[in-house]
């Protein structure tokens, strides 16, 4: 009887990410740290913004709800939770956005009763599922110490202000980041599901195709056989194809978007990088005040994930994740309206992988500190109602 106790006893945990404590203590961790310190900031921006006198302290989520529910893409999101896509008149250009996050804002809206709040909600609570796949992704290319440090850097990303208001930004982060996880994992399934959940929310998302096909490819060549479970990773480009079908119903052309994305108040013709990048060089000599609130911003930054990822290559980042950041970077510039640049690559997990790697620490806290300072700036234009998109 006691041998089998024992037997018992020491039988093996089935394998998952909360498969012990510790593993959920780190989660419920990074989960919240990552929330917490994103609206520390937005705090930090709203303080700077009450010494001109015209708020106070005690104002500050009443003014949140205000000022957010009128900024950038918000009252787009708002309008098709609440009314969809519409086939003809005023709001027919929406369609230009992608359906996953107004729909699960439809959804919660339900039970909370306001669109807003079921925005905030869900960004929110999606953004502390990202800090922790974020840091559990690094940990795999960087270990706990490079782990720590890219989670850091992300949560400090210049333009993270982003991450808790009502944009799709956190959602696609989290699925994109959870599907890039479950790839170097070999859930093929799962990784495939959480693609075609992040192609439906993101146009960029797309890129996760190419990381998920090449793990599974070399994954078949190691094992030297056929795998059918592979083939889950062709869901991805379904989440595209949904999209695409929903252009169809809706407004009669698989394509519509294009032409709505075209024009007014878009302007967003895809071009070929070399020339978006003249054109908004051109923009930030002749609008002197708004080249670093956009243009050059986005222009440094093309050029400085550039050199990350072949700094990455040289630093055997793995091939995959280095082959994302590529990929994702070449759809995001391929946009001819490339205001919303900066905020497209926060999207760009690589970036925080390959800063991760660095071997010097210092460099690492240089990054921290600079995106710490950018973070803290851009994020006061946010609340100034600069033109940061």
């Amino acid at each position: 009887m006691a041998d089998n106790k024992k037997i018992t006893s020491n039988k093996a945990k089935p394998a998952g990410v909360f498969s012990n404590k510790p593993e959920l203590i780190l989660f419920l961790k990074m989960f919240f740290a990552t929330i917490i310190l994103h609206w520390i900031i937005m705090f930090l921006g709203y303080v700077m913004l009450c010494k001109s006198g015209d708020k106070t302290l005690l104002e500050f989520f009443p003014f949140f709800r205000e000022k957010f529910m009128e900024s950038g893409d918000t009252p787009h999101y708002l309008y098709l939770a609440e009314n969809w896509y519409q086939a003809a008149g005023e709001k027919a250009n929406l369609i230009v956005f992608y359906p996953l996050y107004p729909l699960l804002m439809k959804i919660v809206g339900f039970v909370v009763r306001d669109y807003f709040t079921a925005g905030v909600l869900i960004s929110n609570v999606c953004l502390g599922v990202s800090g922790y796949y974020m840091y559990k992704l690094i940990h795999g290319e960087a270990g706990e110490e490079g782990a720590y440090d890219g989670w850091a850097i992300y949560v400090l990303y210049p333009f993270g202000a982003f991450m808790v208001l009502v944009f799709t930004e956190s959602l696609s982060m989290m699925l994109v980041v959870m599907c890039l996880y479950y790839i170097k994992k070999n859930k093929w399934v799962l990784a495939g599901i959480l693609g075609l959940l992040a192609a439906v929310s993101k146009s960029q998302c797309i890129a996760l195709l190419v990381p998920a096909v090449y793990e599974a490819v070399v994954y078949m060549v190691r094992k030297k056989k056929f795998d059918v479970r592979c083939l889950g990773v062709i869901a991805i480009p379904f989440g595209t194809f949904a999209y695409f079908l929903i252009n169809k119903i809706v407004q009669g052309d698989f394509f519509a978007f294009v032409a709505h994305e075209e024009a007014a108040p878009w302007y967003n013709k895809s071009q070929w990088i070399a020339d978006n990048l003249t054109q908004h060089y051109g923009m930030a000599q002749d609008y002197f005040g708004l080249s670093l609130l956009i243009y050059w911003i986005q222009i440094i930054l093309y050029f400085a994930v550039i050199i990350l990822l072949f700094y990455g290559l040289k630093k055997k980042v793995s091939p995959s994740l280095i082959a994302f950041g590529g990929a994702y970077m070449f759809i995001s510039y391929l946009h001819g309206w490339l205001i919303s640049g900066p905020r497209y690559m926060m999207g760009c997990v690589t970036i925080y992988i390959v800063c991760a790697v660095i071997p010097k620490r210092s460099v690492r806290i240089i990054i921290l500190l600079l995106f710490g300072l950018l973070n803290i700036f851009y994020t006061l234009g946010i609340w100034q109602g600069q033109a940061i998109m």
